[in-house]
């Protein structure tokens, strides 16, 4: 699984793993208002990174949801 931040796209966004896109879509949409969206790209990528290369990936769109929301959480009570 690609993390989401390792190239530009044509039209300048970063590219997301195809397997991530929806996450990274509700992730954004939950937290663009509050902080700011390369923060949540950078979350992402991190909390994605550890998964890379996982055999059984039918769950790991669930785990990196989960995990980027508590953090951007906690960084949201941080401020």
């Amino acid at each position: 699984m690609a993390s989401f931040l390792p190239a530009e796209s044509r039209s300048g966004q970063p590219s997301v793993d195809p397997d991530l896109h929806d996450v990274a879509h509700f992730v954004h949409e939950e937290f663009d208002g509050r902080l700011d969206p390369h923060a949540v790209d950078q979350c992402l990528s991190q909390v994605a990174a550890p998964f890379d290369g996982a055999s059984v990936r039918s769950f790991v769109p669930l785990l990196v949801r989960r995990y980027a929301r508590e953090e951007l959480q906690q960084r949201l009570r941080r401020t």
